[in-house]
């Protein structure tokens, strides 16, 4: 998992802020385990308010000073754990210890853009909805900041903290996601959101988007390269499955793959880790061969679930602008012929994006950004069987505005590459898309 936005709907959900008293006289630190036991709640989040080494009238107080005392000074809501004052999340809390990092759907220049750690940020939608954003792997402020704009129509997001403050909790199955955690519970910390169902009873827990996961298994790996042309298979296996996790992750989704860099990836193990995993959905990620054109996806011959989800990655991939051989399934001794689609215990299916050793089908897929594109279809084809909407903002392009220099380049790289608008625009929709771009452009002077 990389970048994991979870959103909440306010009408669903009671979003409130605890932490310890301010200038408490020892260390007010409590796991994350701790606070959603204390606070009744079903998720926490470490808000990453309190700065653990103040002193004197700031010992344990709020990061940048006074920040509670602040705000109620200006008689805005802040409270502790235990009362009825909630923090509220707004403009106001910009200019009282909070760094900006977008507001009204801009990101902030001047966010940092060397530091890399894991990220811990939370905001507003502009329909309201709660977003707490957090990565597991290292970041900078400003790109995780480009990738919720890119993925969300953002209001307001402020950075709270970064590395061991970056934690969540989950009570119904003791999930902890804590990238640099200190102890099975979460590192100790001072504040944190709350977050609780108002009605259990109304929303059936396959509503609940937080408890799907989805496998990802990654064709070849290591001393076994898959199909070698115009491409080398695992490579590309490898950049489509990771853009598959990340938009994945971003809708709320975790995920589990079998492998995240070139090593060894057997079927027989890939299928045991899916298995060993539950996962609602699995696809595994390859290439073709043998001189065909286009795509093709694999499903059981039982049909079902699985073969929902190869026509709806079908669909997907055709939006791309890449041809399709079809949904199909292939007969073997033992029921399905392969593995992945015949051991797996949930709906599973095979991914063949483009023939490696035909030129032309191979033009599809030839290049970093294009295998990323397939990654994305295959992410919204999961997403779509599994009931999740994409955010109506997923379509826009990575840059608020696309000024002449950057337009200039965007022009270039499409026509020099040949991509189709449909490709160019997943492009962009990728997180560092324009980036890429940019760097393209300039590369080809």
């Amino acid at each position: 998992m990389s970048i994991r936005c979870d959103i909440y709907d306010r009408k669903l959900y009671d979003i409130w802020f605890a932490a310890a008293p301010y200038a408490a006289k020892s260390k007010p630190a409590k796991t994350l385990r701790q606070w959603a036991a204390d606070e009744g709640a079903d998720i926490v989040y470490n808000l990453a308010l309190f700065n653990m080494t103040g002193s004197g009238s700031d010992r344990y107080g709020v990061i940048k000073g006074r920040t509670l005392q602040y705000l109620k000074a200006k008689g805005k809501e802040c409270g502790y754990g235990g009362t009825a004052e909630w923090l509220s999340l707004g403009s106001e809390n910009v200019v009282s210890g909070w760094k900006l990092a977008i507001r009204d759907g801009k990101v902030n220049g001047s966010l940092g853009k060397s530091d890399r750690r894991s990220r811990n940020m939370c905001g507003l939608l502009t329909d309201g909805r709660y977003i707490h954003v957090q990565t597991s792997a290292s970041h900078t402020e400003y790109e995780v900041a480009q990738y919720v704009r890119d993925h969300y129509d953002v209001k307001l997001l402020l950075v709270q903290d970064a590395g061991g403050s970056t934690g969540m909790y989950r009570v119904s199955d003791g999930y902890l996601f804590a990238p640099e955690k200190e102890g099975t519970n979460g590192r100790p910390v001072c504040s944190v959101v709350c977050i609780k169902r108002k009605n259990r009873t109304a929303v059936p827990k396959e509503e609940n988007k937080m408890s799907k996961k989805v496998f990802i298994g990654v064709g070849h790996g290591g001393s076994d390269s898959g199909a070698v042309g115009c491409i080398v298979e695992k490579e590309a296996n490898l950049a489509m499955a990771l853009a598959c996790r990340d938009y994945l992750t971003a809708h709320g989704v975790e995920v589990r793959m079998s492998r995240t860099k070139d090593e060894e990836d057997p079927i027989n193990e890939e299928v045991r880790e899916c298995n060993a995993y539950a996962p609602d959905l699995a696809i595994d990620v390859h290439n073709n061969s043998g001189g065909g054109d286009g795509f093709e996806v694999y499903h059981t011959l039982n049909g079902g679930t699985g073969k929902v989800l190869a026509q709806n990655i079908e669909k997907q991939v055709k939006a791309i602008g890449q041809n399709s051989r079809g949904c199909k399934t292939r007969q073997g001794q033992r029921g399905d012929y392969y593995a992945f689609v015949r051991d797996t215990k949930c709906p599973a299916v095979i991914c063949e994006g483009a023939f490696v050793d035909n030129a032309k089908d191979a033009a599809q897929a030839d290049t970093k950004a294009e295998q990323q594109a397939f990654g994305v279809a295959y992410a919204k084809g999961i997403l779509d069987t599994l009931g999740i909407k994409y955010d109506s903002a997923e379509a826009k392009p990575a840059e608020p505005e696309t000024d002449a220099e950057t337009q200039a380049a965007i022009t270039k790289v499409q026509q020099a590459a040949g991509l189709s608008d449909k490709t160019m625009q997943y492009l962009l929709d990728y997180k560092y898309g324009v980036e890429l771009v940019k760097k393209l452009a300039a590369a080809m002077k």
